[in-house]
């Protein structure tokens, strides 16, 4: 951890949770060259420490620890090369942290990222800005896109991928009509066969 190479996917917090607890995780670090920032990785540990140790089955805060428990686990893996945490100065504070190191990482290294992977609407539309107002090619994509990475590189099936991407999205409780378009966003592949029409794009 903290080795600060930038490999060229970015991610967030709540990206890496809702990826990690996903059947394609595992797969994920076998395959992928992520990196996150130290204060998302904070978040990752105060997540596990101010959550309940043994959550209700199903429950959200069961849904927040397994997912930040299987993501710090690459993070904190010396030995793997693949998984990176670089440092964000100055260190943002507050609830939206994680997000606005994203932020800063960016605007600092412009030609470092392909993609910045968030959860947050608002906080992909704010990177983009950053990505156009810098004239690169990046752009900033919800976390379904990284188990679309995974399919593109032939590690998974296209119902591996389509299975996982409903996974995430019933985990998430992403149901709402917008949620269901923004995940689905830069997608180019059909799950219809595979997924019920609530958490399929329109």
């Amino acid at each position: 951890m903290g080795s600060g190479t930038r490999h060229p996917v970015l991610v967030d917090t709540d990206a890496l949770i809702a990826v990690a607890n996903t059947a394609l995780w595992p797969k994920i670090t076998e395959t992928l060259n992520l990196t996150t920032t130290n204060v998302c990785v904070q978040e990752l540990k105060r997540h596990v420490q101010e959550t309940p140790k043994y959550p209700l089955d199903g429950s959200r805060e069961q849904w927040i620890r397994n997912g930040s428990e299987n993501a710090l686990v690459p993070f904190e893996d010396d030995a793997n090369s693949s998984f990176t945490v670089v440092s964000s100065v100055p260190r943002p504070h507050g609830e939206d942290a994680g997000e606005k190191s994203l932020q800063q990482e960016v605007s600092q290294q412009p030609g470092a990222y392909t993609f910045a992977v968030l959860m947050d609407r608002a906080g992909r539309t704010a990177i983009n800005r950053e990505f156009d107002q810098l004239d690169t090619e990046g752009r900033a994509v919800a976390p379904p896109f990284l188990l679309y990475l995974l399919f593109d590189a032939d590690a998974c099936t296209k119902e591996e991928f389509c299975q996982a991407c409903g996974e995430l999205l019933k985990g998430e409780g992403w149901t709402g009509y917008q949620a269901v378009q923004a995940a689905w966003e830069a997608i180019p592949v059909d799950c219809s066969e595979f997924l019920p029409d609530d958490v399929l794009p329109t």
